[in-house]
């Protein structure tokens, strides 16, 4: 059973800036419906939390950089907080729930220094891999629809040390995307190649970040030498190809919906198409 999880969220958000100089794009608001039809706005980071911790996940990796204090303290409870929130008014908030399960919970801030990727994200969290199999989702990220898939991606079994699973959806434009190519093998999908952002890409598939790995991704990130300002995780998982590791995929319906809040266009996108998801 699988119990940790790692979440970077250290990056700049540079493509939200202004408002990214305050507020970690992690942070950014979202909008769902109450259990009595109310709408409540939530950080997209705590969404996230709560959606993994609904499947028994209760091992949180948060990877946070420079002026990213904020997301600590949200996910901090704040006792005195409420108290003095119900003295003064009477409206609801869902405060309580979240801090029971922050307290049922077990999560470790690490810092990431420099933003130098997603690779080297995930890197830093190698005290606390250990041994285990863990997933690992961006902080941006979120498959509202996607219960059916995350739900066999934790039932699945991983054989091999440098086994790995990763999920795809078929995309128009590829070239913004971390791009796998597949073949079938055995009746199973098998990842043969992926490649970040491509300018010619050999396939339609994008990499959609959400990953199941075991620990030996930490071991690939470690040894790959690069002159390149960042590590991303694609080289690592290219590695563990390399290595022999039987790297499979689960591609994502049409019908499955991803909400990636790393650009202006696709945060408001966002907002027009999830009024309330």
């Amino acid at each position: 059973m699988i119990n940790k999880i790692v979440i970077p969220a250290g990056g700049l958000g540079t493509r939200l800036l202004p408002i990214t100089k305050v507020i970690p794009k992690e942070m950014m608001p979202l909008f769902l419906h109450g259990k009595n039809g109310e709408i409540i706005v939530k950080p997209l980071i705590q969404i996230i939390y709560e959606k993994f911790f609904k499947f028994g996940l209760r091992e949180y990796c948060v990877i946070v950089g420079k002026q990213k204090r904020t997301i600590e303290d949200h996910f901090t409870p704040n006792q005195e907080f409420l108290r003095n929130f119900h003295k003064n008014t009477k409206f609801k908030t869902d405060l309580e729930k979240f801090y029971s399960m922050l307290n049922e919970s077990k999560i470790f801030w690490v810092n990431q220094p420099n933003p130098r990727g997603f690779g080297d994200a995930v890197k830093h969290a190698g005290s606390f891999v250990g041994n285990d199999d863990f997933l690992v989702t961006a902080g941006d990220t979120l498959l509202p629809t996607g219960d059916k898939i995350i739900k066999k991606l934790l039932n699945s079994k991983l054989q091999g040390e440098n086994d790995a699973i990763i999920l795809l959806k078929k995309v128009s434009n590829p070239k913004r995307f971390g791009v796998a190519v597949v073949k079938e093998e055995k009746h199973k999908m098998k990842v043969i190649n992926v490649e970040e952002k491509p300018k010619k890409p050999k396939s339609n598939l994008s990499i959609v970040a959400l990953y199941r790995f075991r620990p030996s991704i930490i071991k690939a990130l470690n040894e790959i030498k690069s002159n390149k300002t960042e590590l991303q995780l694609t080289s690592g998982i290219q590695k563990l190809i390399d290595w022999g590791g039987n790297v499979s995929c689960m591609i994502l319906d049409e019908k499955d919906q991803v909400i990636d809040i790393g650009t202006g266009d696709s945060y408001l996108n966002t907002i027009l198409k999830f009024k309330a998801i």
